[in-house]
């Protein structure tokens, strides 16, 4: 009977906490002038400092809701003007021709050029009109936009869920913020606090801007792991596909607006603003890779044809799989293992020169890439030391705004010791709590062949590196 009675109790409690936190968030959303008749319209920036003045107020549940939509429309946001920028590139290929229809015309490679220009503009602010309306033209500060690429929303996120009784999102939100800002000292504190608290486990803490790619990536390197080589192939390959895609939408962004210094002639201020794009896309693959891999970048691109090429060997595809071993040469040529591989596949009977080649995603990205560092060379070594000003001089006037500190905002005192109030029970101690996903990420260690048998990779206790060597006489099909 008693332990009926503890039941209804308990449930009865939870019955009032759900009913009045339910009361509370429809109450915000029905008189906060913020939030407007459709939440969906309110720029990110004016959601974001809403969240903020909550913050600093203590109100909680209202810095939950606005920090929460802040960020859901300002992926909204990028997602749109990203699909704009993408169908509008794809528009202009039909229309480059536009004057050629008239033979008198069919020399002026200058109107042609800014022919396909201008149907470019008008594609996109139609597009954009439609897809965001007026909302679009709205200018957000530059320092908000680094806060959010910084994931500093999270920062407040993780106190506010944690003071309205959200575990799980507390603890989220901190690894999400601290993948990003690892050297923050506060969020240290926090996450320590976290690993030790009663109930914490490690799947809490999730990275919730984990971009696809990233995700899949791991999953390769996992089923890799298992042995499961079918599942590796198939994971690796949409990996791949995605990364370009992602990559390819972050070079789409860097076409955004550009702030003349100076007052230059008209082909120079054209210049100057396509190499500050140049410039923008060529670090396109650090920010693509993401804070996991932001100190190994250069490499994780490769990876994916490291891993895919033995998958696929194990797989007995071996026109495949040298194929993806000469894309990832590509990138690193003179990786000695690789060239070993190189060798021992061109000694297999179904391998000749044709399909020896690289795969044509990779030379269609390299291709690309070259091209637009020649463009980009070229604009610089025009622009000399005796010009008005160079494109260095612009670049220097951008680099001496504040940039943002790495304490982040924390209006009220000390986050750090703010969550320790209360009862304080350390279940889950040195616990490591990277995600599932995070378990399976590469370091050095990659697959090799030994004497007599395929091996799996050692684990870093074992040897930090291990290289991928094939070698005909030691290993069959």
């Amino acid at each position: 009977m008693l332990a009926v009675q503890k039941t209804c109790h308990i449930m009865a409690q939870a019955v009032f906490i759900f009913g009045t936190t339910f009361c509370l968030y429809l109450a915000v959303i029905l008189v906060d002038p913020a939030l407007g008749d459709d939440p969906s319209i309110v720029p990110y920036d004016q959601l974001y400092e809403a969240g903020k003045t909550h913050y600093t107020r203590e109100e909680w549940l209202d810095t939950i809701i606005h920090m929460e939509r802040a960020i859901k429309n300002y992926k909204l946001r990028r997602s749109e003007m990203i699909g704009c920028r993408m169908k509008c590139t794809n528009h202009t290929k039909i229309v480059k021709d536009v004057f050629a229809l008239d033979h008198r015309y069919s020399h002026h490679n200058e109107l042609n050029f800014f022919a396909q220009v201008v149907k470019k503009a008008e594609c996109l602010k139609h597009c954009l009109d439609d897809r965001l309306g007026d909302i679009w033209q709205l200018p957000v500060h530059e320092d908000i936009e680094k806060e959010f690429e910084a994931r500093v929303p999270y920062d407040y996120l993780q106190l506010a869920y944690w003071r309205t009784n959200q575990l799980a999102k507390a603890v989220a939100a901190a690894h999400t913020f601290i993948v990003a800002n690892p050297d923050h000292s506060v969020m240290q504190d926090n996450i320590e606090f976290y690993k030790e608290f009663e109930g914490v486990t490690k799947d809490m803490f999730q990275d919730m801007e984990r971009p696809e790619h990233e995700q899949m990536f791991y999953n390769g390197v996992a089923a890799y792991n298992d042995q499961d080589y079918k599942e590796c192939k198939r994971t690796m390959e949409k990996a791949i596909k995605l990364y370009y895609h992602a990559e390819m939408e972050c070079r789409v962004q860097c076409e955004g607006p550009y702030i003349h210094e100076y007052f230059p002639e008209f082909f120079q201020s054209i210049t100057n603003h396509y190499s500050s794009v140049l410039k923008c896309k060529a670090g396109c693959p650090e920010e693509v890779a993401g804070p996991n891999q932001r100190t190994n970048y250069k490499n994780y691109l490769p990876m994916h044809y490291h891993y895919l090429q033995f998958c696929l060997y194990q797989l007995g595809e071996v026109v495949d799989a040298a194929q993806a071993a000469s894309s990832f040469l590509l990138f690193i040529p003179d990786h000695g293992d690789m060239l070993q591989n190189i060798q021992f596949y061109q000694r297999q009977a179904d391998i000749t020169t044709e399909n020896l080649q690289p795969r044509k995603d990779s030379v269609e990205y390299l291709e690309m890439v070259m091209l637009e560092q020649k463009l980009l060379d070229l604009a610089e070594t025009t622009f000399t030391d005796d010009d008005e000003m160079s494109l260095d001089d612009e670049e220097g006037k951008e680099e001496e705004k504040e940039p943002i500190t790495e304490d982040m905002p924390n209006p009220t005192p000390d986050a750090a010791k703010l969550i320790r109030k209360g009862d304080k029970d350390p279940a889950v101690q040195g616990m490591d709590m990277g995600s599932q996903a995070e378990s399976a990420q590469p370091t050095d260690a990659e697959p090799v062949f030994e004497e007599d048998s395929i091996q799996r990779p050692a684990t870093e206790e074992e040897s930090p590196e291990v290289s991928i060597i094939l070698d005909e006489a030691k290993t069959e099909l």
